[in-house]
């Protein structure tokens, strides 16, 4: 069984005392290639120095909601990812449950992001937290006026099955997380349901780890759990969800698997 974890922050400060022995137990679990993906300007840079060591990674370029009022969102963010060449623009959206940041800063952030997404060709992955209509209104208005729609899949998707459908209509995909492992874990009737090749499986480590290491930090080896989860309960083979997901992954970061 060969995996991707299509969303983990190795470069993060959780990882700093033993972020190597963490790296080898992914590869030992079968987690083959790994996307470290950036929140702000300090761990875009943090997320390219590590991916440039590992020939498996792929780093993002990313302005969480979190940082949306703390970061210039154009200039800084344009010269990276031309220096970069990162796989995807990301995180970046709308969290109207945590975010410091006023929602119509956000979304102006959110809508610049977007743009740099087209200018460069990339796909974009998308945080949203209680925050959805206002999170598809702007991904549904990116293809007005002449351009080009945008890429990108729902990192962590938390939302119903309604929400996926809607998503999945305007080409997106969703991802999920160890969220699905937790008893009475909503998204998992969505989870049931996406259609394989529309969905893709993440960490988010060092968060949400799954339902057997819960409340321990999270990392890309327990990424191989969650798959197990959700291949049992959809009733399908787990080679096959593993073979699907991570070809899903190499489309959409354009990744050699």
């Amino acid at each position: 069984m060969k995996l991707v974890d299509t969303h983990c922050h190795l470069h993060f400060d959780a990882f700093d005392a033993d972020r190597e022995e963490v790296i080898q137990r992914s590869l030992d679990a079968g987690v083959t290639h790994l996307i470290n993906v950036g929140t702000d300007h300090g761990t875009n840079e943090k997320a390219y120095s590590l991916c440039s060591k590992h020939s498996f990674m792929r780093h993002t370029a990313g302005l969480h909601p979190h940082s949306a009022h703390l970061e210039n969102a154009d200039d800084e963010m344009d010269r990276f990812i031309a220096r970069t060449k990162p796989v995807a623009v990301g995180e970046i959206g709308l969290d109207y449950f945590k975010s410091e940041a006023d929602s119509e800063i956000q979304k102006k952030v959110f809508r610049q992001m977007l743009e740099l997404a087209q200018k460069f060709d990339l796909p974009v992955i998308v945080h949203s937290r209680n925050a959805f209509d206002d999170t598809y209104e702007i991904l549904n208005s990116v293809g007005a006026h002449g351009r080009a729609p945008v890429r990108g899949v729902m990192h962590c998707f938390s939302y119903d099955e309604e929400a996926m459908k809607k998503l999945l209509d305007i080409g997106f995909l969703v991802s999920f997380t160890g969220i699905v492992t937790y008893k009475n874990a909503s998204v998992l009737a969505a989870a049931k349901k996406a259609p394989l090749g529309h969905f893709m499986l993440e960490t988010d480590a060092p968060y949400l780890a799954p339902q057997g290491f819960r409340g321990k930090r999270n990392e890309p080896a327990y990424l191989a759990e969650s798959a197990r989860f959700l291949a049992q309960t959809r009733g399908e083979d787990l080679e096959k969800l593993a073979q699907v997901t991570s070809e899903t992954a190499s489309r959409f970061f354009k990744i050699a698997l």
